[in-house]
């Protein structure tokens, strides 16, 4: 059968699953087809999200022609990231010092480095 896949934003696709077909493979189809990486992607289907470890099957209410939406989740910049991390282990008065202590070391180290240094940075990230 073939489902739409809609993004909230603009841009749809049409794929065909079946009802062993994972979300997590639909999710890649929508990657592959909208360009939207699976980490920012949420399928809703009438209010609810799917679960990628789940199948179509698992859902009835997806039959031919359902249409799915899909939200774009924004990406975690590094400080959100980091205090989502030091949450776990510290307070939220202590997280905020950590970060902005490791923000500003950071920026700092960042600032100092030379046209060289970041030629060899890219060149070794690039050949991996």
């Amino acid at each position: 059968m073939q489902i739409i896949i809609k993004c909230l934003k603009g841009g749809s696709t049409v794929i065909e699953v079946d009802e062993t077909t994972p979300i997590a493979e639909i999710k890649n189809k929508v990657e592959k087809d909208l360009k939207i990486p699976i980490s920012q992607q949420t399928l809703v289907l009438l209010g609810s999200p799917l679960q990628d470890g789940k199948k179509v099957g698992d859902y009835p209410k997806i039959k031919e022609g359902t249409k799915i939406y899909i939200v774009i989740k924004k990406p975690e910049n590094l400080q959100s990231s980091l205090g989502k991390f030091l949450r776990r282990y510290y307070s939220e008065e202590q997280c905020k010092i950590i970060v902005d202590e490791f923000l500003r070391n950071f920026q700092n180290k960042v600032d100092n480095l030379s046209l060289d240094d970041l030629e060899r940075i890219a060149i070794s990230n690039l050949n991996v």
